[in-house]
């Protein structure tokens, strides 16, 4: 009997402070059970009687393992909040992008709540769910795939950019670097250091992959074909002697130049090169993408194509928040130019590790 007077009265108490807005509006991340047995000094059981009854009043929502407020108080000044989805949380290029878009929304007086999708496609369409439970009115996302993601953005009912990629059949703003000269940047860097045989090495997320194509592009233009064989899907959680075992099939002698999807295909390439006795950049010349802070740290520096990851945070929030504004405009693809980051992996002796270029 004292428990469940107990239960009501931290029921009532938690209630209010959530009508009064003390726990912060919609989406915002309430205390956990734990944190209510600390707090009001009672045991898991009387706890979760308390959530289950917030629950049920509508005050609470469980968003995967923590609680989330589901009330909104009309007198509750609350900044925007819009959603940001991306793939790959434990990627670091994911993080940066993350950081760029939370210090441009914090100029802008908006909120950022985000959630990952690990590239599983039914997983995107909850994490899409939770984000517009907890009160997203917009949305930023990384795509998990340029074609299955079409189902889950068709059905979104509220306004969204894109950013890094387009999804086939989906008419929408997208926010992206320009893959294909990225490609283009690969391939004349490569062949310019006199490389004889030449690869691609991507990602398996991807039914068209711009990069890969922009690569191919620049090869020809220099009489240089990339025959389909010559590409690699990779995938980081793969065994490193798969990758051990394509170079040792591919290599023939002479100087081979690979250009990768991203900075960590291209570091573990770098280590796959080692196991296998083969010199970068004597004989393996590796670029890769996104010229991630690792990639000027480590042993040989790693070549790699940057861009301006602060104005795509900027540029596709901009784009979001004009459409949130009722602006009306044509649906557009906007493409920042990269450049390219010469460092020891790739480059001959008379190359200066860490300059810019755009050949």
């Amino acid at each position: 009997v004292m428990s469940a007077k107990k239960s009501i009265e931290i029921m009532t108490t938690l209630a209010d402070e959530i009508r009064r807005g003390e726990h912060g509006d919609v989406g915002n991340v309430f205390m956990t059970v734990r944190g209510i047995c600390d707090q009001f000094g009672v045991s898991l059981v009387t706890a979760q009687r308390v959530v289950s009854k917030l629950k049920g009043q509508g005050l609470l929502v469980r968003s995967g393992k923590r609680l989330s407020v589901a009330y909104r108080h009309s007198d509750h000044a609350v900044a925007r909040r819009l959603g940001v989805l991306l793939t790959n949380m434990e990627n670091p290029f994911f993080a940066r992008l993350l950081n760029a878009l939370e210090h441009a929304a914090r100029r802008r007086d908006v909120e950022i709540i985000s959630a990952g999708s690990c590239y599983d496609i039914e997983h995107e369409k909850r994490q899409l769910g939770m984000l517009t439970a907890s009160g997203a009115t917009g949305f930023l996302i990384c795509p998990a795939s340029d074609v299955d993601s079409a189902a889950a953005l068709a059905a979104l009912a509220r306004p969204y950019v894109l950013i890094g990629r387009r999804v086939a059949g989906i008419d929408a703003d997208v926010v992206a670097v320009n893959d294909f000269e990225a490609g283009r940047l690969a391939a004349a860097h490569l062949v310019h250091q006199q490389c004889r045989h030449y690869f691609y090495l991507g990602t398996q997320y991807l039914h068209n992959d711009v990069r890969a194509c922009g690569y191919a592009y620049g090869l020809r233009e220099r009489n240089i074909a990339l025959p389909a064989e010559n590409c690699l899907a990779g995938d980081l959680a793969e065994a490193e002697d798969k990758l051990c075992s394509w170079l040792l099939r591919h290599y023939r002698g002479k100087r081979t130049g690979v250009f990768c999807y991203h900075d960590l295909l291209a570091l573990r390439l770098l280590r796959a090169a080692r196991i296998c006795q083969l010199r970068v950049p004597a004989d393996l010349a590796i670029v890769g993408m996104d010229n991630l802070p690792v990639a000027a740290e480590t042993y040989p520096s790693l070549t790699s194509v940057s861009y301006p990851l602060s104005q795509i945070a900027e540029r596709a929030l901009d784009v979001l928040l004009r459409r949130l504004d009722g602006q009306v405009m044509p649906v557009a693809v906007n493409q920042l130019d990269p450049t390219l980051v010469v460092r020891e992996s790739s480059c001959c002796l008379t190359a200066l590790p860490g300059q810019a270029v755009n050949e």
